[in-house]
């Protein structure tokens, strides 16, 4: 029986030859759009400047969405003027950090349930054709993944129809 010996110099050209191609296709994902929710959050604004990043990098333009969460018992319609205009302001603040990147910035306020930001932020996602999104959280649970995240992180994460990029912020 013989023991067939694999040449060292093929052997490197086949791994050269397979880093050349996960180049390729590394290099290949161009986003075109990137999705960013504001929840508030002091990540949000590492999330922001992450998604600027990467899309000055690649050519791509940012969605900023605002969600303006309306409790179960009012309807979704229901005026809320401060509320209204804090968002707004949270946008501006938002756009004008993407302006500095030389990056376009479309502003969306959206109005929406506890529990349906996931869905929403997935319908704003499928609208605008995004390819990533981008959301600041914090790490609730350094351990391990059972409860990472909060809640409303997940709920993106379960209805998204694209990749998700959760931003923790710096370390």
């Amino acid at each position: 029986m013989r023991v067939s010996r694999i040449d060292p110099r093929e052997l490197l050209r086949t791994v050269r030859r397979r880093a050349k191609r996960l180049a390729r296709r590394t290099a290949a994902v161009r986003y075109r759009s990137i999705l960013v929710p504001l929840l508030g959050r002091e990540e949000t604004e590492h999330a922001v400047d992450l998604a600027c990043r990467l899309a000055a990098d690649r050519g791509a333009r940012v969605v900023l969405v605002a969600p303006l969460v309306v409790e179960p018992e009012l309807p979704l319609n229901a005026q809320f003027p401060e509320e209204t205009a804090a968002l707004r302001r949270q946008l501006d603040e938002a756009a004008a950090i993407a302006e500095s990147y030389g990056v376009g910035a479309k502003k969306r306020l959206v109005r929406t349930r506890d529990r349906a930001l996931g869905y929403e932020l997935a319908e704003v996602a499928r609208d605008h054709g995004a390819e990533l999104i981008v959301i600041g959280s914090p790490v609730e649970s350094r351990r391990g993944f059972r409860r990472a995240f909060p809640a409303e992180v997940f709920s993106v994460l379960r209805e998204a129809p694209c990749r998700v990029m959760v931003a923790t912020g710096p370390v």
